[in-house]
């Protein structure tokens, strides 16, 4: 057993030898040792302002009524009463000014603001409180809240209307759905392989066309209104005749470029 430490024995190893050949002495020595033995596992709870976090909830109670943390409700949440002593001396320090209802109300509704007259275009020494109720740790009436906040507020400042706006954030997750197609280009020389895919013929074609057939071209997007086009199906036509079209030779097919590989109307 260590010498050293605050225990019973050790305590008794410090009474006199005259008092140690009492009884009585000796009873009441180790009825005090026995009870300062006990007493370093109680020296941590002394450490208030530290273990805020771990103090049980009645400690609480007592340190918001003797700190006079006016705003503080015995009947919140746990959370919001730790919370509320925690940030007690600032707003103390800071009593009158914005930062000290920002922070108070923060407590119990965190991210919630307090507007000036001037961020908002009202009146002088108006102010607004946007109150957050997203995530909220107690649920507090209307009168409450207005109480509270004429506790931190300067006497010269007033809440506009008298009206608090509430506010909730919610997440919002957008999907988009598109499709695409693989496109694939040939390699330069590859296509075609031979400039005899097609050709025609020495022969005459003959085209045959019915009497008063249309011919149709494309206006310009803008220069015509809507539903006024084709105004008539004369703007072109072809007689009943046949039409012949002669090729010498062999001639080679025509494959067309890709589009994008040539300037418009360049070849």
């Amino acid at each position: 057993m260590s010498s050293h430490g605050i225990t019973a024995q050790n305590l008794l190893r410090t009474l006199p030898d005259a008092l140690r050949e009492d009884e009585n002495m000796l009873a009441l020595a180790s009825s005090i040792a026995n009870k300062l033995a006990v007493r370093p596992a109680e020296i941590n709870s002394l450490s208030v302002y530290a273990q805020i976090d771990s103090q049980p909830e009645e400690m609480l109670d007592i340190l918001a009524h003797d700190f006079k943390v006016d705003w503080y409700g015995y009947n919140y949440s746990l959370l919001a009463k730790r919370s509320l002593l925690k940030s007690s001396w600032l707003v103390h320090k800071r009593l009158g000014t914005r930062g000290a209802v920002v922070t108070a109300l923060s407590d119990i509704y965190p991210g919630s603001e307090v507007q000036a007259w001037f961020d908002y275009g009202g009146s002088p020494y108006y102010f607004r409180v946007l109150l957050d109720v997203t995530n909220q740790r107690v649920a507090i009436t209307h009168a409450e809240i207005i109480r509270a906040i004429d506790m931190y507020k300067s006497l010269r400042s007033h809440l506009q209307d008298n009206a608090i706006i509430y506010r909730s954030r919610i997440k919002m997750a957008l999907g988009l759905i598109c499709g695409y197609a693989v496109y694939t280009t040939r390699f330069c020389g590859t296509f075609p392989a031979r400039a005899t895919q097609g050709g025609i013929t020495k022969e005459d074609i003959p085209v045959e066309t019915s009497y008063g057939g249309a011919s149709y071209s494309v206006p310009k997007s803008g220069t015509l209104e809507t539903g006024r086009y084709p105004s008539t199906a004369t703007q072109g036509s072809v007689e009943s005749s046949g039409v012949e079209i002669n090729a010498d030779g062999n001639a080679a097919a025509y494959s067309v470029r890709l589009c994008g590989s040539l300037l418009g109307g360049v070849i």
